[in-house]
C-alpha cells in the first residue's frame, strides 16, 4: 500500500478531475440563463438548464465533502463520539436517508439484523458509512440483503445485492472510470475510512461486503 500521503495527493488530483464536468456543465447553464430574455427564464428551457446546474453543484458537492471528510478523518481532525448504538438502527438509518434524501427504491429490501446488537463509536460517521457501502452496492438497481450477527468482539453486517457492481471493490482512485452522475465515486473509500478510524472494517466476502464494528 502506498504511503498516506500519496494516496491523498491521488485523491486530490482524481477529485479535480471529476469536478471539472460538472463545474463545466454549471458555468454553461448559468451562462445560458444571464444570456436569455426575462420572459424565457421562466420557460421549460430554463427549467432544463437550472435542473442541470442543481445536478452539477450537488455532484461537486458530494465529491468535495466525501474528499475533506477522509482528509480530516486520516488526521484526527473530528472529535468523534463513543456512543452505545443498536446496529440495527445505524442500517434503518442509512436505508431511510437514501430514500428520502436521494429518492432510492428500497421497498423490496430485506433487513435482518437483530436489536440486540450493541456497537459503539460516532452514530452519525457510521451511519454515514453503512449508507455508503449500501449506496454503492445499490448503484446496480438490485435487491439489496442486509444481515447482522453479533461475534465475540465485534458486530457484524453482511450486505448483498442481487445485481452488484463489477468489480464489487472499486479500483483505486486513478484507475476509476469518471463521470459518476452522482458524485458518489469516493463513498466506498470514504466507507473504509470511517470503519477504520473507529477500529473496525469493510472487505469483501464471497460476492458480498462485510462490515466489522467493535461491540459495546
Amino acid at each position: 500500500m502506498p504511503p498516506a500521503g500519496n494516496r491523498r495527493g491521488k485523491y486530490l488530483g482524481f477529485v479535480a478531475h471529476e469536478i471539472k464536468n460538472p463545474l463545466a456543465t454549471a458555468l454553461w447553464s448559468c451562462d445560458l440563463l444571464k444570456r436569455m430574455d426575462t420572459a424565457d427564464r421562466s420557460g421549460p428551457r430554463a427549467e432544463k438548464m437550472v435542473d442541470a446546474s442543481l445536478r452539477a453543484l450537488r455532484r461537486m458537492r458530494r465529491l468535495v465533502d466525501d474528499f475533506f471528510t477522509m482528509e480530516r478523518l486520516n488526521e484526527h481532525g473530528y472529535e468523534l463520539h463513543t456512543d452505545v448504538l443498536e446496529l440495527r438502527s445505524l442500517v434503518d438509518g442509512a436505508i431511510a436517508a437514501l430514500a428520502e434524501k436521494d429518492g432510492v427504491a428500497t421497498q423490496d429490501w430485506t433487513v435482518d439484523v437483530p436489536g440486540q446488537v450493541l456497537v459503539s463509536g460516532d452514530g452519525e460517521m457510521l451511519r454515514r458509512g453503512v449508507r455508503a457501502v449500501i449506496e454503492h452496492l445499490s448503484k446496480g438497481g438490485g435487491r439489496i440483503t442486509v444481515i447482522g450477527h453479533a461475534l465475540p468482539s465485534a458486530g457484524e453486517l453482511i450486505v448483498r445485492s442481487s445485481q452488484p457492481p463489477d468489480p464489487l471493490v472499486p479500483p483505486v482512485a486513478e484507475e476509476r472510470p469518471s463521470g459518476d452522475p452522482a458524485g458518489t465515486v469516493l463513498g466506498f473509500a470514504l466507507a473504509e475510512t470511517i470503519f477504520a478510524v473507529h477500529g473496525g472494517s469493510l472487505q469483501e466476502r464471497e460476492g458480498a461486503l462485510a462490515i466489522s464494528l467493535p461491540r459495546k
